[in-house]
């Protein structure tokens, strides 16, 4: 019976058999995928409180305070390299996250935020 099975292929079904095909299965172990994986950076999940943070970071970085300052300039563009800013690349990657649509702060509430930034790490300098 052994033999004919093995010449037709035959998977056998007979309680020896079956128990060394589950030895066999247990102890193969199953290629991994860990040498095609490309490690990224740490993915932010996006929540309005840190879409706000990592905006007003991008905001300070780039140095685009200053266009609140002079209203006429706020339709301005900034120039093409900003697309290569570590923090503009965070912020859309967090703003992609989403299902939802995302919330951006008024200038007022942004002119806030950053002066809230500003004072408390000011007063992180004087402790």
């Amino acid at each position: 019976y052994l033999k004919w099975a093995a010449s037709k292929i035959f998977v056998s079904m007979l309680p020896g058999d079956t128990k060394q095909c589950q030895v066999q299965a247990a102890s193969s172990t199953q290629s991994s995928l860990d040498s095609h994986l490309i490690p990224r950076g740490q993915v932010l999940h996006y929540s309005e409180s840190v879409f706000q943070e990592v905006s007003i970071q991008w905001l300070i970085e780039t140095d685009s305070i200053s266009l609140f300052n002079t209203p006429s300039l706020i339709h301005h563009y900034q120039p093409i390299h900003i697309l290569q800013n570590p923090m503009f690349q965070q912020m859309i990657n967090l703003a992609s996250s989403t299902n939802h649509s995302v919330k951006i702060l008024t200038l007022k509430q942004t002119w806030q935020s950053i002066i809230d930034l500003f004072k408390s790490n000011l007063c992180e300098l004087c402790k």
